[in-house]
């Protein structure tokens, strides 16, 4: 990770950055701070970013190494588990045929039996305890990242509805400024990366443009699954700053930030990568 960090040196001070794929805009072209910014943004796919075998490889269930995660978490959604004896199916039904596509794309949201905002990761816990009578799962365990990379693929094609009013106004407002924030030593923002220099060189890859909409992903050179908030600490380590722990209430409103940013886009979980 040192060389990354030091590359990170040399793309923000000197600029030395070579330009990415035909259509990536410009930092002159770039988003300006706020929701109006935002919204007037040309959103581009993560996907638009990615070498062609990357993308091919994510747009093909029996290619995608993410898939075995999706079936896992099939498998989970219809298994009894807990001291009530039931599954999640036998409360909300086949996953292809109920509500819960729509569910999925709506976190995180405010549920009013808990009094916040919360992630889709936080929901499946309240209900195995609730629900299942069966013990919370850890929130980067494999069995969590199934379930949610199954809910999300569910939910492919479908935009990110996500509200950013009423109860969850604040925490809506904390997560964008969190992305205009410079942090650590390097004092780097969300923004600097996805904004400005969305399309450029970082190392070995492109700059996207920083969508929320593919994960949790497959890291190939780490031929590991990433949750989302894990790829927040692995940002916030290159700039030098302290990562905040899974589910932290800054990392909940930064999601909530990044899915409305994204709304006009799709789900495209889960997603491959470099």
């Amino acid at each position: 990770m040192q060389p990354i960090i030091g590359l990170t040196v040399i793309v923000f001070m000197a600029g030395a950055l070579a330009i990415g794929p035909a259509g990536a805009q410009t930092a002159a072209q770039a988003q300006t701070p706020g929701m109006g910014g935002a919204a007037a943004m040309h959103l581009l796919p993560g996907e638009e970013f990615l070498p062609s075998d990357v993308r091919a490889k994510q747009a093909d269930d029996f290619d995608n190494p993410a898939y075995p995660y999706v079936e896992a978490g099939e498998a989970t959604w219809s298994k009894s588990e807990g001291l009530n004896g039931k599954s999640c199916e036998d409360c909300h039904g086949p996953g292809s045929k109920s509500n819960v596509k729509q569910a999925a794309a709506s976190y995180p949201k405010y549920v009013p039996s808990v009094g916040k905002i919360i992630t889709l990761e936080s929901r499946i816990n309240i209900c195995r305890r609730n629900g299942l009578n069966a013990p919370a799962l850890q929130d980067i365990s494999d069995q969590m990242i199934a379930m949610v990379a199954y809910l999300r693929w569910l939910s492919r094609g479908l935009p990110a509805s996500v509200s950013a009013g009423g109860q969850a106004a604040s925490v809506f407002e904390r997560g964008s400024e969190l992305f205009y924030a410079k942090i650590g030593l390097l004092q780097l923002s969300c923004a600097q990366c996805h904004n400005q220099k969305f399309g450029q060189k970082f190392g070995g890859e492109t700059l996207s443009q920083g969508h929320a909409l593919s994960y949790p992903v497959y890291s190939l050179s780490q031929r590991r699954m990433i949750p989302l908030h894990e790829r927040f600490r692995m940002c916030n380590l290159l700039a030098r700053a302290e990562p905040q722990p899974i589910n932290a209430p800054d990392y909940v409103a930064l999601e909530l930030y990044l899915n409305w940013r994204s709304k006009q886009l799709t789900i495209t979980a889960p997603g491959v990568r470099p």
